[in-house]
């Protein structure tokens, strides 16, 4: 643009007209920016997408909200406290049960698993805890005559029925925020750990029968040769077992490959 419309711009814009062009382009880029709508604030106080008007520029304000629920926080802690309860009794049993303090401090570990996981929102932290809580409860049933740090008899202190009420309680407190998932409150992740894709991998691996991985198909590749047509002299690819007539697409023309 010439310098007298650039001119004409500021003095239609109430701005100053003096100077030369570059002074003049500056004065009309910073009445530009002053124009320009404001900075876009997050409102992470509502769950609704509001719409406004900057004169005639339409601004989405963006609601984030945070994925992780107080049930699932308070159900992953309860669930980390109760296996850090059965580890140290694997520990205070190890002396004279080697074995089932083994097996208790794996119970433990799989609870420790379980809970960090629900903390973190992931549906598998609570499926992973309803799984070593049946597999405790089994073992809570086994050893119920027996000073264990499996069972919750205490060597038939306590009525086998407390054992079934306590693992049918655990697995409710488990169970709740699955059954009220969407329900206006448990909100889970729709992703899956890394972790779990790296053990099936390796169970995969270390298996002696075939399975099927959808992630690495198997695709069989054909080795081929370049040959020449007869006719016209045309490339072209042919599998490299292949002994018979083939067709030219250039020329149409079949001849006899070897």
């Amino acid at each position: 643009m010439r310098l007298i419309d650039l001119k004409t711009m500021c003095k239609d814009r109430g701005l100053r007209v003096s100077g030369n062009k570059a002074e003049v382009i500056i004065r009309l880029m910073e009445n530009d920016e002053s124009l320009q709508p404001e900075s876009l604030t997050l409102n992470t106080s509502s769950s609704t997408t509001h719409s406004q008007f900057h004169g005639n520029q339409p601004i989405t304000q963006i609601i984030v909200h945070n994925n992780a629920n107080i049930s699932l926080q308070i159900t992953g802690v309860g669930i980390i406290l109760y296996g850090l309860f059965r580890m140290a009794m694997a520990l205070l049993f190890n002396e004279w049960t080697p074995f089932e303090s083994l097996l208790a401090m794996i119970i433990g570990f799989g609870y420790l698993l379980g809970g960090v996981l629900t903390i973190q929102a992931y549906k598998e932290g609570l499926y992973l805890t309803l799984v070593v809580l049946l597999f405790s409860g089994i073992m809570s049933l086994i050893y119920h005559d027996e000073w264990s740090p499996l069972s919750m008899g205490m060597g038939g202190i306590w009525p086998l029925g407390f054992s079934l009420v306590c693992s049918g309680i655990c697995m409710v407190f488990v169970a709740a925020p699955l059954m009220g998932a969407g329900v206006g409150g448990t909100h889970f992740r729709e992703d899956s750990p890394n972790f779990i894709p790296n053990i099936l991998r390796t169970a995969n691996y270390a298996s002696p029968l075939p399975s099927y991985d959808d992630e690495e198909e198997y695709v069989e590749v054909k080795t081929k040769i370049v040959v020449t047509c007869v006719h016209c002299n045309s490339k072209l690819k042919v599998p490299s077992d292949y002994k018979g007539k083939v067709k030219c697409p250039t020329c149409d023309e079949r001849f006899q490959v070897q």
